[in-house]
């Protein structure tokens, strides 16, 4: 099917990018600037106001199959049904019983006056069967949305083979979120996990450098890509007793350990929203010729406002998954994958992601993303002020509760640990064989907060297959 908008679609999409001047913020902001556009957006609300139908799929039609029901709850009217020719299954097969039913029916009915019998008793069970049909009808604004639920058709482009208006959303996203490339992924950050790790162990038994607190879908990846984990034993903030992620002398002590491994695969922020600078980690990375990937999924702020953290991409991460439905605005499943730099192949990474997505993405999630971005890309950092003001405000409210203590973010992990608390030592050559050979478990901390046990040297696992 072509990709290239047919003169309807472009008709309607023109009108949606009219010439409309907004004030915000003091100054004039042109609606046809690129950045204030949603080009997938634009195109579904093109195709909702054209009229058209479609005879691909979604069954539901635009929502043709439930309207009729809608209109008539809305007008009061109860759903009509056709007992007329009301079929019944009998001894397991289809059977229309030519009006016999129906007539028995209305002999039912009829007799009612005749035995005394009790008229509540009828109009209870129509009022019960009524409700039984009003249950069928969607709410209209569910019914609006299956309006933009599409398919791949001519003028909506296609997530897996993008020319036109998803092509645009995607350049788009990667200019605000400063990518060289970014992708749209419809199955959340897992789909970004599990792309990244198939795209790096291009072969059987690849080792993976792993943060050892990882979220399920990376340990999925690894299975699936028939990958050797080693795992990195998270640091500790001493505060909280919570694992953040590895330092930078574990890092480096396993890249000198593991020189063939494909990469190095972090978390951050945590799941506590514990972030740190991963520039220091990035750049032992790229000189050992390895790509950083982070699983920034609730990080999607991350560098949107000075008062927020760097973001994984500013840092010189390679790849970088991001949950725009978590921190930012889009439908949930909504996520994207942002690429930067030479070391992972891109053309096998398209492969990837169209094997682990859906070959019939929703329109409506990726339309999501490209909102998302847009609000973004035009409000830039006033996105967050709002949300600023209000974390200011808890925590001066908390501050007066003296039994809670509130959740600092992490110290650096590139500068040295607080008094009391071991550095890890650099591995030399010679140690790092030793740890091949025979590899010391690490020591996670447990629910608890129980403090982590230092080692004489960065420790980490290796698991096959994980």
């Amino acid at each position: 099917m072509g990709k290239k908008c047919v003169p309807w679609i472009r008709k309607h999409f023109e009108a949606h990018r009219a010439h409309i001047i907004y004030v915000q913020d003091g100054y004039f902001m042109d609606h046809k600037n690129k950045s204030s556009s949603a080009p997938l957006y634009e195109a579904l609300l093109a195709y909702r106001d054209s009229k058209q139908r479609s005879f691909h799929v979604p069954g539901h039609k635009n929502g043709q199959a439930y309207r009729h029901l809608v209109e008539q709850a809305e007008a009061g009217q109860p759903p009509v049904k056709d007992i007329v020719n009301e079929e019944h299954q009998h001894n397991g097969e289809i059977q229309n019983d030519g009006g016999k039913n129906v007539n028995q029916k209305l002999e039912r009915f009829s007799s009612v006056d005749e035995h005394g019998a009790d008229l509540e008793s009828v109009e209870r069970l129509s009022v019960e069967g009524a409700h039984s049909e009003l249950e069928l009808v969607p709410d209209r604004s569910f019914l609006e949305m299956m309006e933009m639920d599409v398919t791949e058709i001519t003028g909506t482009d296609d997530l897996h083979h993008p020319e036109s208006v998803i092509q645009e959303a995607q350049e788009f996203a990667a200019d605000c979120f400063g990518a060289e490339e970014s992708f749209f992924l419809v199955g959340g950050s897992t789909a970004g996990n599990l792309s990244l790790l198939l795209t790096v162990c291009d072969e059987p038994n690849s080792i993976v450098l792993v943060q050892r607190n990882v979220h399920k879908s990376v340990i999925h990846g690894l299975m699936l890509a028939g990958a050797r984990a080693v795992f990195l034993e998270p640091w500790v903030d001493p505060a909280s007793g919570l694992a953040v992620m590895p330092s930078v002398e574990t890092v480096q002590a396993a890249v000198q350990s593991y020189p063939e491994a494909k990469g190095v695969l972090v978390t951050l922020p945590n799941y506590y929203g514990m972030g740190a600078d991963l520039t220091p980690i990035a750049e032992v990375c790229h000189a050992a010729g390895m790509p950083l990937l982070v699983d920034e999924a609730h990080g999607a702020h991350y560098g949107q406002h000075p008062e927020l953290p760097v973001s994984a991409l500013s840092c010189g991460a390679d790849g970088v998954v991001q949950s725009t439905h978590k921190m930012l605005t889009a439908f949930t499943m909504g996520a994207m994958l942002h690429i930067q730099g030479p070391r992972l192949n891109r053309s096998l990474l398209r492969q990837r992601l169209a094997m682990v997505q859906s070959s019939s993405p929703s329109y409506p999630v990726m339309a999501s993303l490209d909102l998302a971005r847009r609000l973004l890309h035009v409000q830039g950092a006033n996105t967050f002020t709002a949300g600023l003001a209000a974390v200011d405000a808890f925590k001066r409210g908390l501050a007066e509760l003296p039994r809670f203590q509130l959740l600092q973010p992490a110290q650096p992990l590139q500068q040295e640990p607080p008094a009391g608390i071991a550095k890890p030592a650099g591995m030399s050559v010679s140690a790092a064989q030793q740890t091949r050979e025979g590899l010391t478990a690490a020591a996670m901390p447990s629910a608890a907060g129980i403090p982590l046990r230092t080692h004489s040297r960065p420790s980490f696992m290796t698991a096959q297959g994980c």
